[in-house]
């Protein structure tokens, strides 16, 4: 499908979402706010840490470096970052219940701006999946030890294109854990206002798009190779 019909659809289904009663997410989200589980306050520096969402930034970090060892790790992120989309709604249908109706649609569309953003981008919708055959290869050079080759980097952009699937991984789920870490902790949206809270959801998204898109052809014309769609 092109990648322009995937924005597209990505964006109205988001309107749409964004128009549904709070009280419908609520029955969804309540279990998954988590409440004030994993807060702890370090009286030391008088400061409270979410020690929860910490964790799972720590897990997508994990998942972000070691994804190319796991079977059907297309699908494991896929159920994560959706169960992180989850969570930080769950948290934004708290903190939101005395912002006005604009306010409240607005972050919660930019939420899921973020998080369809991003899925569709880690999982290869808009370069055709061209990442999926080089994280293989990168694999196989990896147990081989042929990537411990003083050359490898030089000739082979296999690791190249495994580091930049790791950041299109690791940056949607940065995204909802850091928003869900703040909404717990500031009990409100991640933004000095909404204005500037639309334009740093933009900015992502536009990176996200950007590096999904546009990243594996730079690989392409700096290594002078040609990808094969998986």
């Amino acid at each position: 499908m092109d990648k322009i019909v995937i924005l597209i659809l990505v964006a109205a289904f988001g309107i749409i979402f964004a128009l549904v009663p709070s009280r419908t997410y609520n029955i969804l989200t309540k279990t998954l706010s988590f409440d004030k589980k994993g807060i702890r306050y370090i009286r030391r520096r008088h400061d409270k840490v979410d020690a929860l969402a910490n964790l799972f930034l720590f897990i997508g970090l994990i998942f972000s470096v070691l994804y190319f060892v796991l079977p059907f790790y297309s699908l494991i992120y896929a159920v994560f970052l959706i169960f992180s989309f989850l969570c930080v709604l769950g948290q934004a249908n708290r903190v939101l219940k005395k912002k006005n109706r604009t306010v409240y649609r607005i972050v919660i569309y930019g939420l899921y701006l973020m998080a369809a953003i991003g899925l569709v981008s880690a999982l290869g919708l808009l370069n055709n999946h061209v990442a999926d055959m080089m994280v293989t290869t990168y694999r196989t050079d990896l147990f081989a030890g042929n990537v411990f080759d003083i050359f490898y980097l030089l000739t082979n952009h296999s690791i190249i294109v495994y580091i930049l699937q790791g950041i299109l991984f690791f940056i949607p789920v940065y995204c909802m854990w850091s928003q869900f870490k703040y909404m717990r902790l500031e009990n409100t949206y991640k933004a000095m206002n909404i204005l500037t809270y639309a334009i740093k959801v933009l900015f992502i998204c536009i990176v996200m798009i950007f590096l999904a898109v546009e990243g594996f052809d730079f690989i392409n014309f700096v290594y002078q190779v040609e990808y094969k769609e998986a």
